[in-house]
C-alpha cells in the first residue's frame, strides 16, 4: 500500500481542478458527481477504519456514496470544482491518518457491500487494510480514467515561440576534496557568491539546490547565448573549479514568457 496518499491522489486532484469537462454519456456521472463520489467515498471508508481502530464491530455499505441527489448536494455545498477538489484533498489526508492508526487491526474483516449502476457487486468480507488499498488503488485509477474522459479539449499542440535558456547540471564529483569545516564554509560563500554575480550579470535566472538525487546537486538556468557560453560561466563556479562539481549542460525551451523573472539586481 502506498505510504503518502498526498502523492496517490495527486493526478486525480490536477484533472479536477484542470477542468474543462464536457457533459457524459447518458447514465454516466459528470466531473462534480465523480469527485463528490471520491470524497464522500474517503470519508465513508475513514469512518469505518477509525471505528474498528476504537474497538467497534464494522459493516461497510456504499449506498449513500453513490446515491445521486446525495452526490449533487455534497457537490453544491463543496462549492464547484476547487472546493470538490479540497474536499478529496481533505478526505485523503483523513483516510490516510486512519489506514496509519489501525496498525495489526489493518487485518480486522469487515463485511463490504459495493453497489455500481444500481447492482451489488460485492457483498462479502474484506480485511479493512485490503479494502483501503483497493479503494487508493484500482477504484481511485477507474474514477481518474473516467475524469480524463469528459476532458473536451485533452490535447495541445506547441507554443507559437519559445524562450531559450542552458540548464546547467551540477553534479557530485567522485574525486571531491575532503574539506574542513571552514573551507568548506568558505567555499560555499564563493559558489552562492559566483550565482549573485551571475544574476548580476543579467546571464543567471535561478540556482538552487536539489534533494532526493544520489548524483545531481544543483541545477542553475543561464540566458548565456549558448551551450559553450554558459558551460565556461559554469565551470567558474569556484566550486567546480574545487572540484566539487562536474558540470552537464543543455538547451532547455519554454512557452515565450512562461516564466517571468525579476529583474537582475543593480551592480554592485
Amino acid at each position: 500500500m502506498p505510504q503518502n496518499f498526498d502523492a496517490v491522489y495527486a493526478p486525480f486532484l490536477a484533472s479536477l481542478l484542470a477542468g474543462g469537462f464536457g457533459p457524459p454519456p447518458d447514465g454516466e456521472w459528470p466531473a462534480e458527481l465523480v469527485a463528490a463520489h471520491i470524497a464522500r467515498n474517503n470519508d465513508m471508508i475513514a469512518e469505518a477504519a477509525e471505528r474498528i481502530a476504537a474497538g467497534q464491530e464494522v459493516r461497510y455499505d456504499n449506498a449513500s456514496g453513490v446515491d445521486e441527489a446525495e452526490l449533487a448536494r455534497y457537490a453544491a455545498g463543496a462549492g464547484g470544482l476547487p472546493g470538490l477538489a479540497r474536499e478529496v484533498e481533505r478526505s485523503a489526508i483523513r483516510l490516510e491518518q486512519a489506514r496509519d492508526a489501525l496498525g495489526d487491526l489493518a487485518d480486522t474483516p469487515v463485511h463490504v457491500i459495493i453497489r455500481d449502476h444500481g447492482e451489488i457487486v460485492r457483498d462479502g468480507p474484506m480485511t479493512i487494510g485490503a479494502f483501503i488499498e483497493g479503494n487508493v488503488s484500482f477504484h481511485l485509477d477507474l474514477h481518474l480514467d473516467q475524469l480524463k474522459s469528459l476532458v473536451l479539449t485533452p490535447e495541445s499542440g506547441p507554443p507559437a515561440e519559445f524562450d531559450e535558456y542552458q540548464l546547467v547540471l551540477l553534479e557530485r564529483s567522485a574525486t571531491a576534496p575532503d574539506l574542513d569545516e571552514e573551507a568548506a564554509q568558505t567555499l560555499q560563500r564563493q559558489h552562492l557568491g559566483h550565482f549573485a554575480r551571475m544574476r548580476r550579470a543579467g546571464l543567471m535566472t535561478v540556482a538552487g539546490p536539489v534533494r532526493g538525487d544520489d548524483a545531481i546537486a544543483g541545477i542553475c538556468l543561464y540566458r548565456a547565448g549558448n551551450l559553450e557560453r554558459a558551460r565556461r560561466l559554469a565551470e567558474d563556479d569556484p566550486a567546480v573549479r574545487a572540484g566539487c562539481y562536474d558540470v552537464r549542460v543543455a538547451t532547455w525551451f519554454t512557452a515565450k514568457n512562461a516564466i517571468q523573472w525579476p529583474a537582475p539586481d543593480a551592480a554592485g
